[in-house]
């Protein structure tokens, strides 16, 4: 028989903009604790508009930090867009199990878009990793927390406009197939499934065990790669 599903009322510390269509919402905690990787669930006005978003932020920060991008004709984000401090917001959670397996063990991710979420979230709760990010959008303002990862190998890629210096023109995935990894890594790919059909693939080919490698898919659009 499915339990009923235990709501915690939270209440909104901020909600920042940080491009185009991307958005940090700040909740308060209201006694949640979480492991890195893990999701909650943030409730809409009926159920159905019930969404799950990976906790962007440490396990000792001070708030939960949710990364999302406005879907003008999604069923919650346009709700979520017009939440202000002070707001109450009902969540549930935590669950899930995209977490770090082995933090003795280099972590080499694959992301797309908000798919870069639990890799905020690991950076700020483990000190010392040996982790290497690969971060791939479409245009550059949607690389989201670039000053944060510049303390590890970042590798952001931009596919539907020239970057600037320092960012690789191609998807996530060119990258990828040019570039070598470290011996003994875990794999954690995150984003949109097509990405990470192609890297199963491309680690496939390079002989990587499928025991070495997660997943946590967020949507489908191969435009985001």
């Amino acid at each position: 028989m499915t339990q009923p599903v235990t709501l915690t009322k939270s209440r909104v510390v901020a909600l920042n903009r940080l491009c185009a269509t991307g958005y940090e919402l700040l909740l308060d905690r209201s006694g949640i604790q979480f492991t890195a990787g893990q999701l909650i669930n943030l409730h809409g006005r009926d159920h159905f508009e019930d969404r799950s978003y990976t906790v962007c932020a440490g396990e000792r920060d001070e708030h939960l930090t949710v990364l999302f991008r406005h879907v003008p004709e999604g069923v919650l984000t346009p709700q979520l867009i017009q939440l202000k401090p002070g707001d109450d917001i009902n969540i549930s959670g935590p669950y899930g199990e995209f977490t770090l397996r082995d933090r003795n063990r280099p972590v080499i991710f694959f992301a797309t878009g908000t798919g870069v979420a639990p890799c905020r979230a690991y950076l700020r709760s483990f000190s010392g990793l040996n982790l290497t990010l690969y971060h791939g959008v479409r245009f550059a303002e949607d690389l989201y927390y670039q000053q944060e990862f510049q303390s590890v190998a970042y590798h952001p890629c931009v596919s539907r406009e020239h970057p600037q210096p320092g960012i690789f023109a191609g998807r996530v995935t060119d990258l990828a197939r040019i570039n070598q990894f470290p011996p003994d890594s875990h794999y954690y790919l995150c984003g949109a499934n097509e990405m990470i059909y192609e890297m199963q693939e491309i680690l496939h080919q390079r002989g990587i065990p499928p025991d070495a490698i997660f997943t946590e898919a967020y949507y489908y659009r191969f435009d985001d790669t």
